[in-house]
């Protein structure tokens, strides 16, 4: 309704007119035509004595104009989307306008569905999608169907959305890891972190995608945290670090849990705290991206990468059980530490 009133205004139609009254109900039965419920059809008929029969506009032109009347619709701009518009009304054919309205109101009317759409362009195109809601990451990222969408979307100085932790049943373990021999990690009680690194310039990200760099340091001369590990890294060039960010007590040399209300994002210098990486999975080591790696791999790759350094950079710990009774005495044993719980982990899961 809102796109038939910008066409009226901007056509000039007689608001009681009979054209203006077709696109305002559109969705009206009128005779024996089948365009019920189909503006951009009906759009078509009316535009189609008032246009030109070839259009004017170059595809370059015609996106810009597109992303012009998103954006300014986004920003409630309605004088800046009549003037897209208009270009659009005197610079386009009515047939190219009816599939330009149909761009507009995300409704080809094709009779094929997007999910099939993305299905044929790759086959993780639609999951990629369902995350980013970015078309163009989309086709840009996945336009080799070879390549999946883990190894697409793992790339150096860009934050990816990482795979977190379901609730589990105790009682199902076993069978959910198919009777086989599964690991047991210490859930950590810090900061979901990934830390890309290039030589000597680091990033670091949030699991939501948000850039901390400032605070843990883009060298190894500045942050708190860049210049205490950068020379435990063996001979590499560049990787990615999935991890968790914690705060250590040298003193007691314990780990600060959330609850004592600290902000490892925003530690000052003179904290009696200090910054540590705690990680558990690696995703790129010199240009080779792992994310089609089965994790046992990455866990032996991992440590060839660093040597850990206590209270600063370490691998989190892990151990390979088999049983139900194992994970809980895994279990009770975190609750005596007073610690945040375990994480079960699939060797042979990508």
């Amino acid at each position: 309704t809102v796109l038939a009133k910008l066409y009226i205004e901007l056509l000039s139609l007689p608001k009681d007119g009979n054209d203006a009254f077709k696109l305002l109900n559109f969705r009206t039965p009128t005779g024996s035509q089948g365009n019920v419920g189909d503006f951009a059809m009906i759009a078509y008929f009316v535009l189609k004595e008032r246009c030109f029969n070839k259009g004017q506009l170059t595809i370059q032109q015609v996106n810009d104009l597109l992303d012009s009347v998103s954006n300014n619709n986004a920003a409630k701009r309605k004088d800046l989307v009549k003037k897209s518009l208009l270009q659009l009304i005197t610079q386009s054919s009515a047939l190219e306008q009816k599939w330009l309205i149909r761009m507009i109101i995300k409704d080809l009317k094709l009779g094929v569905s997007q999910q099939t759409l993305f299905s044929i362009f790759h086959p993780d195109a639609a999951e990629l999608h369902s995350v980013t809601t970015d078309l163009e990451k989309v086709c840009r990222q996945l336009h080799n169907p070879s390549v999946s969408l883990s190894d697409a979307s793992i790339t150096l100085f860009s934050a990816f959305k990482p795979m977190l932790a379901s609730i589990a049943s105790v009682r199902q373990i076993e069978k959910q890891m198919n009777n086989q021999t599964f690991y047991i990690e210490t859930k950590l009680d810090g900061e979901r972190m990934q830390m890309h690194k290039d030589g000597d310039v680091y990033k670091y990200f949030s699991r939501n995608g948000y850039d901390y760099t400032l605070q843990f340091g883009a060298s190894p001369l500045e942050g708190s945290l860049t210049p205490f590990i950068h020379q435990a890294f063996k001979d590499i060039q560049n990787c990615i670090l999935d991890g968790e960010m914690m705060a250590y007590n040298p003193t007691t040399q314990t780990f600060m849990q959330k609850g004592s209300k600290f902000d490892i994002k925003r530690m000052v210098d003179d904290s009696e705290l200090q910054t540590c990486f705690c990680v558990f999975d690696v995703l790129m080591v010199d240009d080779q991206k792992l994310g089609h790696e089965m994790l046992s791999k990455r866990y032996n790759i991992l440590n060839t990468i660093f040597t850990p350094i206590p209270g600063r950079v370490q691998i989190v710990s892990r151990i390979q059980a088999n049983t139900q009774k194992e994970v809980v005495d895994a279990l009770n044993e975190a609750i005596d530490n007073r610690e945040e719980g375990i994480v079960i982990k699939d060797p042979i899961s990508i």
